[in-house]
């Protein structure tokens, strides 16, 4: 894998997905509950914490609470292992599915505004748009989403996600919701009026990137459910044009991911399910989902 492209891996795969709420500016030993709810199932408890995929060293260490729960628990249920090991793996599958084959490249691929904002967005992060003729647009997207949240402070290496699956190694068992080639394909299954869409709106919403986190960061902080909602829905709502398209990446996975932690509910095991944050909130949301189905879901 070149460096470049291995640079970008490494990025993207960590802030998988990462479109609905970001990490808080106060301290973790703040006042108030957290993104962590208690799910008692026919066979005891388990735990769901919304994820945050970037953090910074001041969010550390974590709410008791949150520490607590995940000690208590057995297996480690995540989206995707991101694991070190799995890394070399899944980057080659990233630039099989992620990048263009051949003579197709970007520019083939968008419509002439929405390349020409690509290009000066990457012109404003450092980078040439040439380098990224390869990359399909919604890996383009991705990668902006994830600079832009870099230059602002975050480190993806200091992420919810990869700091329990550091925590787990070699003590738990660690299952997948879904796995990173169910989260490729669904990138994949992207029109390619949906990818131009997608990517544009990318770009005009990075400007308002360190705006929006400020109040989505605060909301996860301090487990404030009705603002990280409202958050999310302004965002979403803004782009009627790609309702579908958010409707796969949250509604339906939604609903696949609570079939999956209800199996878990019925394991002896104790899990510790960890997903992004903005699957949990909503009333398509894996909370309201599970309560719909009668179980006992309790914010801690």
């Amino acid at each position: 894998m070149k460096p470049i492209l291995k640079k970008f891996f490494v990025i993207f795969v960590i802030t998988w997905l990462s479109l609905a709420a970001m990490p808080g500016q106060e301290n973790a030993d703040s006042a108030g509950k957290s993104f962590l709810w208690q799910v008692e199932g026919t066979a005891g408890k388990s735990y769901l914490l919304g994820s945050i995929h970037l953090l910074k060293e001041e969010h550390y260490p974590l709410k008791k609470a949150i520490e607590d729960a995940f000690a208590q628990t057995d297996v480690l249920a995540v989206e995707a292992d991101v694991s070190a090991k799995n890394l070399a793996k899944q980057g080659m599958m990233l630039l099989q599915k992620g990048m263009y084959q051949g003579e197709d490249s970007l520019i083939k691929n968008l419509s002439e505004k929405t390349y020409r904002m690509a290009e000066k967005r990457l012109k404003d992060l450092g980078m040439d748009v040439v380098g990224f003729q390869k990359f399909k647009p919604w890996m383009v997207a991705m990668t902006i989403s994830s600079l832009e949240l870099i230059k602002l402070g975050f480190n993806p290496n200091l992420g919810v996600d990869k700091y329990f699956l550091e925590k787990a190694s070699d003590k738990k068992e660690i299952a997948e919701l879904e796995g990173m080639e169910f989260q490729i394909n669904l990138f994949e299954s992207f029109s390619k009026e949906e990818n131009d869409k997608f990517l544009a709106s990318t770009i005009i919403e990075a400007d308002q990137t360190a705006k929006d986190i400020d109040t989505l960061v605060k909301a996860w902080a301090c487990g404030d459910i009705e603002q990280a909602e409202k958050s999310i829905n302004e965002n979403i709502h803004k782009y009627p044009e790609l309702e579908a398209m958010y409707k796969k990446l949250l509604d339906v996975r939604n609903e696949n991911m609570v079939e999956k932690i209800i199996s878990y509910l019925k394991s002896a095991k104790k899990y510790f399910v960890i997903v992004g944050a903005g699957h949990m909130v909503g009333k398509r949301g894996i909370v309201q989902l599970l309560q719909e189905k009668g179980f006992t879901v309790t914010q801690l």
